[in-house]
């Protein structure tokens, strides 16, 4: 009887593994998942696990078609349908465009063009997305501008990952030409030199009625343009290509109107802020939303360079290069001021100075996925070391012994977090606990909220650093100083053809004997290898024959145009 039960467990085990990759006609073929492993303090453990953990769970929200309710390429915005507040059965843009993105860089180039599909025959305000594709319009389902810049940016990057197709580059760009007229005619009759107009979350005005032309929106669907241009431009496309260029050369030079010079905006000189109110014409610094208003001239999305990533620049730079620093600086300095930060490297999305009692202060993507991503394009060892743990911290639920809210696996991340909670071991996913009883509405859950858990995907993909840049491997970890060991397995990068290599690799960094190794295989599909080692000591010397980078509190050592079929390289820093 005993080997009988036996035999059921291990039976349900493999059945559940194998239900990654789903049931049914469409899902019959596993797909090849990544592994990511760190390893040096307590930290780099748990930042494995939610990794692992996160990655599947976002996968998981996909549907095939197996289901009758839902299309395939329908991508749940909420894991399940038990926790509160919950958007199963719904598509955000913004969500599912960041999603999208995360599952082409990791790999899932099939589900990424699924879903693109799924984008394209739903679009629901007839020449755009609303902020919820699974529904027609109404009040609330205003357009958004950012998720339509992520849908557009997501559907470049299925093509990125297929192969860089033609055809299936035609028919993104047929599909797009909606969208691409929408976004032309409110550049030529924008009031404000071509700044497109947005209702939105991450524009500060969520539920009002009145537009923002604000910096992150804009400066997201410039990306946007740039990655549209680039699929039309090699599939054929030439005259999209070109009237994309030109819309995004007019959004560029109107994105200089919100660099502050000290007067129109709270927001000091240099850098960036929120945008202009579509009332006035007056900077948009203080917030409208559900009847309460904070700054925002120093909130997280003021850091809009983190979208370069999209179209394939990690590290700031470019025509804003100075105003993105200046603007992450000023950010950082906000961050300092919270006990929470210091402390655990807990981030906020305003900065500390509150959102009067909403939930949102504290949300894992907007903020600490957002700031993180900052920080390691910023090559900022201190504060992106700070921030990874504050991410382990969050997403690790192995501290909370009494769960006041549903939770289904203790490596996800949530959509918000109550601090004060973690600080006194309660379950920090739920409401702080005021006057004996539990505010909902300062921190509901949502775990695995789609969006929130993307950002955090999207983190790691910079800490492990890896691309292919003109067709050359070019791997440039970013370790936290205490983490020395990074390994990965199949790890997809896409070439200079679109063709998905696969990557195995560790990192290995021996302080303790001055030394530095990359092992690797699976480079051959590359022109070279190009290798950045670190993070050492701002102090370090450079070794002969390497090229020294410094950081503000660091320094990187590169080891550039090696063969392709190398298989180990080592630096070693000088004792004497």
């Amino acid at each position: 009887m005993k080997k009988m039960m036996w035999g059921m467990v291990f039976f349900a085990v493999c059945l559940s593994t194998a239900g990654f990759a789903g049931s049914g006609p469409a899902r019959r073929r596993e797909p090849v998942v990544p592994r990511v492993r760190f390893a040096g303090d307590r930290f780099a453990a748990q930042a494995s696990a939610i990794f692992a953990e996160t990655l599947k769970d976002m996968h998981g929200k996909l549907e095939y078609g197996d289901d009758p309710r839902f299309g395939a390429g329908f991508f749940h915005t909420s894991t399940d349908t038990l926790g509160r507040p919950n958007y199963y059965r719904q598509m955000w843009a913004r969500d599912c465009g960041r999603g999208v993105m995360e599952l082409a860089r990791f790999g899932f180039a099939g589900d990424a063009k699924m879903v693109a599909r799924y984008f394209l025959a739903h679009i629901n305000l007839t020449d755009h997305w609303g902020r919820e594709i699974h529904r027609p319009y109404i009040p609330h389902n205003a357009a958004e501008l950012d998720g339509n810049a992520w849908i557009l940016s997501a559907i470049c990057s299925a093509w990125r990952v297929n192969g860089r197709d033609e055809a299936l580059g035609r028919e993104f760009c047929d599909g797009i030409l909606p969208v691409v007229g929408w976004v032309d005619s409110l550049i030529r009759v924008s009031p404000c030199g071509g700044l497109l107009p947005s209702i939105s979350e991450l524009s500060g005005n969520p539920s009002v009625k009145y537009p923002v032309y604000s910096l992150f929106g804009n400066y997201g669907m410039g990306v946007a343009l740039e990655m549209v241009a680039e699929m039309a431009e090699a599939s054929g496309e030439r005259d999209l290509a070109g009237r994309v260029r030109l819309m995004r050369a007019a959004m560029e030079k109107a994105l200089r109107s919100l660099v502050s010079d000290g007067r129109i905006s709270y927001a000091p000189k240099g850098c960036w802020f929120n945008g202009f109110d579509g009332r006035t014409g007056s900077a948009y610094d203080l917030s409208d939303w559900d009847g309460t208003a904070w700054p925002i001239w120093h909130w997280t999305r003021q850091l809009p360079f983190i979208q370069d990533y999209d179209a394939g620049r990690s590290r700031i730079g470019g025509e804003f290069g100075k105003v993105h620093r200046e603007s992450y600086l000023l950010l950082r300095h906000w961050m300092a001021e919270g006990a929470y930060f210091r402390k655990y490297g807990f981030v906020s999305n305003s900065g500390w100075t509150g959102m009067g009692g909403r939930h949102d202060e504290t949300m894992c993507g907007y903020g600490q996925g957002f700031f993180t991503q900052a920080a390691l394009m910023a090559d900022d060892v201190n504060t992106y070391s700070k921030c990874l743990e504050g991410i382990a911290r969050l997403g690790y639920d192995g501290g909370v012994i009494e769960q006041m809210s549903h939770e289904r696996n203790p490596f996800l991340m949530n959509e918000c977090f109550s601090y004060e909670n973690y600080e006194t071991g309660l379950d920090h996913t739920f409401g702080t606990h005021k006057n004996g009883r539990r505010e909902i509405m300062e921190n509901p859950g949502d775990e695995g909220n789609l969006v929130q858990e993307a950002e955090i995907i999207k983190a790691f993909a910079l800490v492990v650093g890896v691309s292919c840049e003109d067709g050359r491997l070019v791997v440039m970890p970013r370790l936290p100083w205490l983490w020395d060991t990074m390994e990965c397995r199949d790890l997809p990068v896409a070439d200079k053809h679109g063709v998905i290599r696969r990557i195995n690799l560790t990192f290995r960094h021996e302080r303790w004997l001055g030394r530095c190794t990359l092992t690797i295989g699976g480079a051959e599909g590359f022109d070279a290898l190009d290798v950045r080692f670190g993070p050492f000591p701002r102090m370090t010397e450079n070794p002969c024959g390497f090229a020294l980078e410094q950081s503000d509190n660091c320094s990187w050592i590169w080891l550039r145009g090696q063969k392709n079929t190398t298989k180990e390289l080592s630096v070693e820093t000088p004792f004497l």
